[in-house]
């Protein structure tokens, strides 16, 4: 007895679902630290927080999949707030750990070159003042 659906016993949403897995796992973009400027650890968290927003993109598909079947709509908007609301968390937590990681390479490049803080601060103080916003709270 032939199956139906083209002989295959996954629903199409579960099919597309893991379609959506495997293609996000196979993306690698570039880094956005390469350079001397950057530590191996700020690359490496880099990544561990791409590949979080991966799983996350990843699983607010499938249930975005898997509650449009829902005929009365109120899957879909569980779904919508729950990721959004996970989108922000991880956001916010992913901000604070790079720019702690960001601090640290800071640290590390201006001990490395003998600058203390006070010749950190004198030198953009130098800077036009359209630029100096972009040094401010390091």
């Amino acid at each position: 007895m032939a199956r139906e659906n083209g002989g295959h016993s996954l629903h199409p949403a579960v099919r597309i679902a893991l379609v959506a897995l495997l293609m996000a796992g196979c993306q690698t973009p570039e880094s956005s630290f390469e350079g001397p400027g950057h530590s191996d650890e700020t690359r490496a968290l880099e990544k561990q927080l791409q590949a979080e927003a991966v799983a996350l993109g990843t699983m607010q598909g499938a249930a975005g999949i898997a509650a449009s079947f829902d005929r009365s709509g109120v899957g879909s908007l569980v779904a919508m707030g729950a990721g959004r609301t996970a989108r922000d968390a991880l956001m916010i937590r992913a901000h604070k750990q790079m720019e702690a990681q960001m601090a640290k390479d800071n640290a590390a490049f201006l001990h490395q070159y003998g600058i203390t803080e006070d010749e950190d601060e004198a030198a953009v103080e130098t800077l036009p003042p359209r630029r100096r916003w972009l040094f401010r709270g390091r």
